[in-house]
């Protein structure tokens, strides 16, 4: 975007996502970097905690309260942990035998 419509913007108090002008910084590598593992990271994060809600029939508990949220997302997290550590068991039993 040029300066025109820069100033335009700022003289109208519209809110823009203009990319900055001139050099970029000396960290702008690093901070992209960063920038991409945590967006891998949280994607990752999000997609684990979506397919566990979908398996362990958590997606029909509707909660209204924060606290209720925040409640049943953790028995939601220790239910699937308690699944995968059982499977972990079996295996390990299995191959013992």
């Amino acid at each position: 975007s040029g300066n025109d419509n820069r100033t335009f913007c700022k003289e109208n108090g519209i809110e823009t996502s203009f990319t900055q002008k001139g050099r970029t910084g000396k960290n702008e590598v690093k901070n992209a970097t960063k920038r991409e593992l945590a967006r891998v990271r949280a994607t990752a994060m999000e997609g684990s905690f979506g397919t566990q809600k979908e398996h362990y029939g958590l997606r029909k508990i509707a909660a209204r309260i924060k606290s209720t949220e925040i409640m049943l997302i953790f028995f939601g997290i220790h239910t699937a942990n308690v699944v995968n550590l059982a499977r972990r068991e079996s295996v390990q039993v299995a191959l013992a035998a």
